[in-house]
């Protein structure tokens, strides 16, 4: 199996001017096609600063990343952004979905800022908002809207350009416990279906029968649960 993701090393901290904050310290991450992780950790253990060193958004002190063999750490901002368009997407507990655009239209979105046909990026659109059992909520607003099919339409949305890797920062962290279940079904037939690989960062303990591979984040200090 070819490795989707490597980390080697991460350390990021924080000065505040007063004292320095050590976020993370020698994070080591390698996943392969079809993983699924969670990555558990208090509120500000440094969950959110991970995903974002992993996405390119932020720069490490330390340590090195490589995204399908090609490194992150090493590109320019032109460069991520390339790598970020071409093999992730992201799901977040804020779903972030355009207001002024209907559900089919957020979904298409990636592929429509990519250049591609019109017509192809909604016929893209529709097939997964058919599956995720959203075909006749395609055209309503996200203020039309509830809480678990905003997150749905998100999730479709990530999955649209079939990313090698789809980020999710606490997805969980605003739905109740019918619809989190759902959701994380969702995602790891998604992952199971598609092989790629989906690392959720949370604080919600339920997360763990969807993805299996769990570590822990504290004090800096990323650790594999057995």
């Amino acid at each position: 199996m070819s490795e989707v993701l490597k980390a080697k090393g991460l350390a990021k901290s924080y000065d505040d001017g007063r004292r320095k904050l050590d976020v993370l310290e020698n994070v080591n991450l390698t996943l392969q096609r079809g993983d699924r992780v969670s990555i558990f950790g208090r509120s500000g253990s440094g969950k959110s600063t991970l995903l974002h060193l992993l996405a390119g958004l932020l720069d490490a002190d330390a340590g090195e990343i490589w995204i399908l063999d090609e490194s992150l750490t090493e590109a320019r901002a032109a460069e991520r952004a390339s790598i970020r368009n071409r093999h992730m997407g992201f799901v977040y507990q804020f779903h972030h979905l355009l207001p002024e655009f209907s559900a089919l239209e957020n979904v298409a979105m990636p592929l429509l800022l990519r250049r591609e046909r019109r017509n192809y990026a909604l016929e893209k659109a529709v097939e997964l908002l058919k599956d995720v059992g959203l075909d006749e909520r395609r055209d309503h607003l996200p203020n039309q809207l509830s809480g678990g099919e905003k997150l749905r339409v998100a999730v479709c949305r990530a999955m649209v350009t079939e990313p090698a890797i789809v980020l999710a920062d606490e997805p969980t962290g605003n739905l109740d416990l019918k619809n989190a279940a759902q959701l994380m079904e969702l995602m790891q037939r998604m992952s199971e279906n598609t092989g790629s690989v989906f690392i959720v960062a949370t604080h919600d303990e339920g997360v763990q029968q969807y993805m299996p591979n769990v570590h822990r984040l504290d004090q800096g200090t990323l650790s594999k649960i057995d």
